[in-house]
């Protein structure tokens, strides 16, 4: 049985996309992995490319485009046994060490269920990537392009954990989707993502399941990644991407009973 699986969900990102792929394939670890790549109904030639550099991971090729969720649960059920599942974003660039120290993190602790590692901007600066579960007010300023304005405020920094400077490993509420690490008997217990959610919450959604369900969230700052962080919601006001954040919001909260908590 592999030990890992890990997902690359590609949609049209053209060359972050091969560049993420090229910065797993040529680190330096230990662990041994197969690739499987979601083409959601792309047409940047992502697909060819990864068969021809890379003939050894798989390829699933969508007709038509899928949400996150949903594309995610297809390569976890089309993925051979393992012992973890990566999710891996087309804007992640791997750094050294990563793979390594979150499987050997994993295999320390039986009781986590999903692990994050740090992630760093392009400029090596901190990116918040390990957070408290959300209230309302924090996602509506995110979601209406407020939360620059409102960074220093205290809902917003306890929301991104602005608090959280710890070098060591420690339990946080969840970890963001752009890369994270998922134990498949936790994933057993818990159930996939959920695909009612296109785009936007359903990494936080999956964590407060872990929760509730007796798995712990951890965030590991020894293993990092650099995040490009598109946010295509942040760069474009009142986009579609906007819009998937508000209603995925609304879905998650209204699933929780307004308020996510480790228990119920």
């Amino acid at each position: 049985m592999l030990n890992l699986i890990i997902i690359v969900v590609n949609h049209n990102h053209g060359d972050l996309a091969r560049r993420a792929v090229e910065s797993l394939y040529t680190l330096p670890d230990q662990t041994r992995f197969q690739l499987i790549a979601v083409d959601n109904a792309t047409t940047d030639g992502f697909a060819g490319w990864l068969s021809n550099c890379y003939p050894q991971a798989t390829v699933i090729k969508n007709i038509h485009p899928q949400g996150f969720a949903h594309n995610n649960n297809q390569a976890i059920r089309h993925a051979p046994d393992s012992t973890y599942i990566l999710l891996l974003n087309p804007d992640i660039e791997c750094q050294p060490g990563l793979l390594d120290i979150l499987i050997a993190f994993m295999d320390a602790h039986p009781n986590v269920g999903i692990a994050g590692p740090k992630l760093l901007n392009p400029d090596l600066t901190s990116q918040p990537s390990a957070r408290r579960f959300s209230t309302p007010l924090p996602l509506l300023a995110r979601g209406m392009h407020l939360d620059g304005i409102l960074k220093n405020t205290r809902f917003m920094r306890d929301y991104l954990g602005a608090d959280f400077n710890s070098e060591d490993a420690m339990e946080v509420d969840w970890v963001t989707g752009a890369l994270m690490i998922v134990r498949r008997r936790a994933i057993s217990q818990v159930g996939l993502m959920d695909e009612d959610y296109f785009l936007y919450a359903e990494d936080q959604d999956w964590c407060c399941r872990m929760w509730r369900a007796g798995w712990s969230v951890y965030y590991v700052p020894q293993a990092r990644a650099i995040h490009k962080h598109l946010r295509e919601g942040m760069r474009k006001p009142w986009s579609k991407a906007t819009r998937y954040q508000l209603i995925s919001a609304f879905l998650m909260f209204r699933k929780f009973g307004w308020r996510l908590s480790r228990t119920t």
